[in-house]
């Protein structure tokens, strides 16, 4: 390492974040890339908080994102940046392994294998959901990033201190079977075409126990939960504006009796 990075506490291995995206499709796999690339020399002064939504920017195709799954309320579809999410949880683990101070962190809303074991995830969405932690280390953080073999590395280089963290879990309960599954016609894609846009997946609750030691105090205890929601299988069918909303059938009206019509109807019943 230079000098300069060196003066500025840059100088060992302090954390490291990795996770596993084998299997990942295609677009997948080059938006975590393209995340990664955003990242790679990125330095968090010294005391200091980090976004990774300040860093990331902006996410559409003219910052060279493709479309992929993305988590967006009930449904799973396609947007660009789908897979960003790997990117942040893989820089999330680093940091809270070490024991660096989280700020914001929100799981998924339903459990995804990329980011087992559960619990460990950190779901970004711009601007609403961010990872944020907190540089209380003895210098700056230069960040490096890399892929290999279809796995994510975030590397931190500064300067280690004292502390000594260990992550305990997961503790897992509360487990429910994925509802029944869901079908809803729907005019967002041609008539006469299917998507699916959840797979079945069961719910559960999983937490963490972090103990942060220093030589001079008591280990520090912090528990990180995650709630995870059961999913049905839940497929669109497209259908047409008509089929979707058909015209309510009229209601006959029966015609006023005319003042011809009353006169005879008297007489009648004179007679």
């Amino acid at each position: 390492l230079s000098a300069d990075l060196q003066d500025r506490g840059i100088q060992e291995i302090v954390a490291v974040g990795e996770s596993d995206y084998r299997g990942s499709p295609k677009n997948r796999q080059h938006n975590i890339a393209t995340g990664l690339a955003q990242f790679n020399g990125h330095i968090v002064p010294q005391g200091t908080a980090f976004s990774f939504n300040e860093v990331l920017g902006s996410v559409d195709e003219t910052t060279g994102y493709k479309q992929e799954l993305v988590i967006q309320g009930d449904k799973t579809i396609p947007d660009y940046g789908g897979g960003l999410c790997q990117v942040s949880t893989t820089a999330y683990r680093g940091v809270w392994e070490y024991g660096f101070p989280i700020q914001e962190r929100v799981n998924h809303s339903y459990s995804v294998r990329y980011y087992f074991p559960q619990g460990t995830d950190a779901t970004i969405y711009p601007p609403y959901k961010d990872v944020q932690f907190f540089n209380d280390s003895p210098g700056d953080l230069l960040i490096q990033t890399h892929t290999e073999d279809g796995r994510a590395y975030f590397i931190y280089y500064g300067t280690r201190d004292a502390r000594q963290s260990e992550v305990i879990g997961p503790y897992t309960w509360g487990a429910e079977a994925p509802p029944p599954d869901k079908i809803e016609r729907t005019t967002d894609i041609p008539p006469g075409t299917e998507r699916k846009v959840g797979e079945s997946v069961p719910g559960v609750k999983a937490g963490w126990l972090r103990v942060i030691s220093h030589p001079d105090a008591q280990g520090e205890k912090e528990q990180f939960f995650s709630f995870y929601e059961a999913r049905p299988s839940y497929t669109q069918i497209g259908v047409t504006e008509e089929e979707l909303n058909p015209p309510e059938p009229e209601e006959k009206v029966e015609k006023s009796p005319t003042r011809r019509g009353w006169f005879e109807r008297w007489r009648r019943r004179r007679d």
